[in-house]
């Protein structure tokens, strides 16, 4: 049966960690504040930029010239050296659209960014779609977020939600969806409950995706 499989993407298919960590690492010292530690970046991956900058001490009146002027041309000028497909991404999405399934993306990274890394990694082509922060007033884990794209695209089948952040998985689970915790991430699931989860991304073609 044909599906709607949504991924998230830093984390479950663009191995970002270190342009987020140095971009976010970059916009922080620009505050005079200490370097943050990578982890204290990494576990931050999966909310929005804004939301990241706010938890890393920057002040709200800030966020939007930190971000403009530190945090997103930093990300865009090392991206090419910095990101790269997760290992089995392209033969992953290759294999769900031969089976005949859709593929999109609901990220909380902005257009700007998300699209630049995905053709810079060769997987944008795969997508016939992408919610990101600047399509909407909502956010993960706003399971709104998630239901626009759904309702965008027009489709009204089983979705499947490939994740590895607690707010993402939240959404997921609020929304109805099969989710799919990819543990190879940059988050945890506890407390919540996948309805799976996956140690590498190729492990997704042999999970039985609807419940």
């Amino acid at each position: 049966m044909p599906l709607l499989v949504v991924f998230d993407l830093d984390g479950v298919l663009i191995d970002s960690r270190q342009a987020n960590f140095q971009a976010f690492a970059c916009g922080v010292e620009a505050l005079g504040l200490p370097p943050p530690e990578e982890e204290a970046v990494v576990g931050l991956i999966g909310l929005s930029a804004a939301e990241m900058l706010r938890r890393l001490g920057c002040p709200p009146e800030r966020v939007a010239g930190i971000y403009e002027g530190y945090v997103k041309p930093h990300y865009l000028g090392n991206l090419p050296h910095l990101a790269r497909a997760v290992e089995g991404a392209a033969e992953v999405l290759t294999q769900l659209r031969q089976r005949g399934h859709r593929v999109v993306a609901c990220t909380s990274g902005d257009r700007a960014l998300q699209e630049k890394a995905l053709r810079q990694i060769g997987l944008r082509d795969f997508f016939e779609d992408m919610q990101t922060p600047d399509d909407s007033a909502y956010g993960k884990p706003q399971v709104e977020y998630l239901r626009e794209l759904v309702e965008r695209i027009g489709y009204q089948g089983a979705v499947v939600h490939v994740e590895d952040s607690p707010v993402g998985l939240e959404m997921g689970l609020n929304f109805g969806a099969t989710t799919v915790f990819a543990d190879y991430g940059f988050g945890k699931p506890d407390p919540l409950k996948p309805h799976f989860r996956i140690a590498q991304l190729a492990e997704l073609l042999e999970v039985e995706l609807v419940r």
